[in-house]
């Protein structure tokens, strides 16, 4: 499993290829680590594999302030590639949509272990019936995975699922330590939400009749619109 991590933690560097040729080399080795592969792997991207016992609350900090509260950083989908006459296209061969050709903003900062170090760019929050989801995630094509956290008054429960490049199984992960602050108590549709999460996690998976616990965190700051 080592050598396959090896690989696509190399894939990182996809996310700054601008030529054409360097995003079919991308693609063919994608396909050939992943399509043979899928008869053999298990796919670990289930957020009910997660357990999280951890009493902790959250907190509010209106003081707190980080660099990336005032950054505008964006970047376009990993699979879309915009040539230098100004033309898109799709490293998967689909068509090119609207949405496609519009940058999305960066609203997480959040630094993974979990199969390697990697910048989770992104952080969705929907707010219904008192209920707050986030979704952090990132890292493609040479990552997947991503960190759901739901936040219910000051109680919030942590949920983490991944995909994995190897023929791993039973995979299981258990929440160890976790840490949410909200800069501002309100939440409200539309309004832009400033925090930092810290959560770590133990993850145990089985390879080859092996089975290991490996421990991992997830950390940053975040601000999403809420929506």
């Amino acid at each position: 499993m080592t050598s396959v991590h090896s690989i696509m933690r190399s894939l990182i560097y996809a996310n700054h290829i601008t030529d054409r040729s360097g995003w079919y080399f991308i693609i063919i080795v994608l396909l050939c680590l992943c399509f043979p592969a899928t008869v053999l792997c298990e796919d670990c991207s289930d957020y009910e594999s997660t357990s999280d016992d951890v009493p902790s609350k959250l907190i509010f900090d209106h003081k707190m302030h980080s660099a990336f509260f005032n950054s505008h950083e964006s970047s376009y989908p990993w699979y879309i590639i915009r040539n230098e006459d100004g033309t898109f296209e799709s490293v998967t061969g689909e068509k090119v949509s609207k949405r496609d050709k519009k940058p999305v903003e960066h609203t997480s900062n959040c630094v993974s272990t979990h199969q390697g170090q990697h910048v989770m760019e992104f952080c969705d929050a929907t707010y219904d019936s008192g209920v707050l989801s986030l979704e952090i995630y990132g890292g493609m094509p040479a990552y997947s995975s991503s960190l759901r956290i739901i936040v219910k008054g000051v109680d919030f429960s942590c949920r983490f699922k991944g995909v994995y490049p190897a023929p791993v199984s039973n995979c299981r992960r258990k929440i160890i330590a976790k840490k949410l602050t909200f800069k501002d108590r309100k939440i409200k549709k539309g309004k832009r939400l400033f925090g930092r999460v810290s959560v770590e996690f133990e993850e145990t998976s089985t390879y080859k009749g092996k089975t290991e616990t490996v421990r991992h965190k997830i950390e940053g700051y975040i601000k999403p619109v809420v929506k």
